[in-house]
């Protein structure tokens, strides 16, 4: 049986008025939201999130803190040329020994 190309034309409208109902009927996709993302306390630190940056601006304008964080490469390079050997674990150390105080 040959189809025209007539009928297929009527099909393909009806095709597409039945695709444009389903459209309207199915629900709007989920929240791309993260299953924490209304944990209490984060929901509290974004609403506050404006606030402790604005501190920790000024808190790092008083210590004379400007640019961008350095990265380990160049912190390792800036250790290096203070003297300073970077796989010491002094610090650690004195901390275990305050834990033990």
């Amino acid at each position: 049986m040959a189809t025209t190309l007539e009928e297929l034309e009527k099909r393909l409208i009806a095709l597409e008025q039945e695709l444009a109902k389903l459209r309207d009927k199915v629900e709007p996709p989920p929240d791309p939201k993260p299953w924490w993302w209304d944990i209490p306390m984060l929901r509290e630190a974004r609403a506050q999130q404006a606030a402790i940056s604005a501190a920790v601006a000024e808190a790092y304008e008083k210590m004379g803190i400007t640019g961008p964080p350095v990265g380990p490469e160049k912190l390792k390079e800036m250790m290096l040329a203070s003297n300073i050997d970077p796989n010491d674990n002094a610090f650690t150390r004195e901390i275990l020994a305050m834990r033990e105080e």
